[in-house]
C-alpha cells in the first residue's frame, strides 16, 4: 500500500482501460473522441510507428505512397487496441521484413502477447484497487471482544525493563506512568 502513496490508482486504470479498446472505436476514423476535428492520439502514433518500419522496408518509396500505405495499414489495425497496436509495431521495427505487407501479419503476431502483458496488468492495478478499497473500510468488531484494561501502576512495576520499553514504544504506556510507578516502588521500599 505505501507504494501507492500519491498515486491514482483509478485514473491508471482508466487510462489502461482506454489503451486496451479497440483502436476503432475510442478514435473512430483515425480522430479523436474528444475533439472530432483532431487525429486520434494513438493514430497518429502508429502512423509514426508505421513510418518508421515503412523507411526501413521501403526507403525509396514516394511520400505519397508512403502515406497512403500508412493510412491503410493503421485502418488494418484499427481492431487492436491502441496502446498494443503501438507497442507491437515498435516491436515489429526490430523484426526482419523484406516486404511492406509482411507488417500487418507481424505487428498481429507480436500484438498477442503485448495484448496478454497489458491484461495481466490491468487485473494487478484492479487488485490493487481493491486492496487499497479494504484496507481503507474499519477492521470489524469481533464478537465478545472487550478492549483491554489500563495497565496499572503495579502491572508497570511488575514489568521487566525490556518491556517496560516495548510498552512505551507501542504506546500502551507512557514514560511518565512508568516513572511514577517505580517512584512509588522507590517511596515503598523507603
Amino acid at each position: 500500500m505505501a507504494i501507492t502513496d500519491g498515486v491514482d490508482v483509478q485514473r491508471l486504470i482508466r487510462g489502461y482501460e482506454r489503451g486496451l479498446v479497440a483502436l476503432k472505436e475510442v478514435e473512430p476514423a483515425g480522430k479523436s473522441a474528444r475533439d472530432p476535428g483532431k487525429a486520434g492520439e494513438f493514430s497518429t502514433g502508429l502512423g509514426d510507428d508505421l513510418s518508421l518500419l515503412c523507411t526501413k522496408i521501403a526507403p525509396t518509396m514516394s511520400e505519397d505512397q508512403a502515406d497512403a500505405w500508412i493510412k491503410v495499414t493503421v485502418t488494418a489495425l484499427s481492431d487492436l487496441p491502441g496502446r498494443v497496436a503501438r507497442e507491437a509495431a515498435q516491436k515489429a521495427l526490430h523484426r526482419p521484413m523484406r516486404f511492406l505487407n509482411e507488417v500487418e501479419a507481424e505487428v498481429r503476431s507480436l500484438a498477442v502477447d503485448v495484448a496478454a502483458r497489458h491484461s495481466i496488468a490491468l487485473r494487478n492495478l484492479r487488485t490493487l484497487e481493491a486492496e487499497i478499497r479494504r484496507a481503507a473500510e474499519p477492521a470489524p468488531a469481533i464478537e465478545g471482544a472487550t478492549e483491554a484494561p489500563p495497565i496499572t501502576l503495579a502491572g508497570i512495576r511488575a514489568m521487566t525493563p525490556e518491556m517496560r520499553k516495548m510498552g512505551i514504544g507501542l504506546g500502551a504506556i507512557t514514560q511518565e506512568e512508568v516513572d511514577a510507578a517505580l517512584s512509588d516502588e522507590l517511596k515503598a521500599a523507603a
